[in-house]
């Protein structure tokens, strides 16, 4: 996980001031890192709500000013307009819906699970300068959406 987390921060861009809303958050250590790296404003999401407590209680002894909600990736309403939108994902399904949230300019990273391709998808949703990062945890997609 360590060097997945790694990988992330290598992709990522300067957080500093930035918005980041994190698809998949599990337990929010990721959503943690990002504030601590500097991101001005944090939403993890995900849709297990028992790891939504998680990061609820350590939030709750360690404020940080991360929201997190409980939603499905498929059903994912709008959250608001972020700079960037991290995403952990097993279907392309929910791409559109995960994207709906991302500014124009925007960066979405995306850390796909089993073998998930999503050029394809990135492609058919308007994403361009995709690139590919091979990490054994899932390979980690970035992708600029149009402006």
């Amino acid at each position: 996980m360590a060097d997945q987390a790694a990988t992330l921060l290598e992709v990522l861009p300067d957080l500093a001031g930035r918005s980041v809303l994190v698809v998949g958050c599990g337990d929010g250590r990721y959503p943690r890192l990002f504030r601590a790296e500097g991101a001005r404003r944090v939403v993890g999401v995900d849709a297990d709500q028992v790891l939504i407590a998680v990061a609820q209680r350590e939030e709750e002894r360690n404020p940080a000013g991360i929201s997190y909600e409980v939603h499905q990736p498929a059903r994912l309403p709008l959250m608001g307009t972020f700079d960037i939108v991290t995403a952990f994902l097993d279907s392309p399904g929910p791409l559109g819906r995960i994207t709906a949230s991302l500014a124009p300019g925007g960066l979405l990273v995306v850390v796909a699970t089993n073998g998930l391709s999503l050029e394809e998808g990135l492609r058919d949703n308007g994403f361009q300068d995709i690139v590919l990062h091979r990490h054994e945890s899932g390979d980690v997609h970035s992708a600029r959406k149009a402006t």
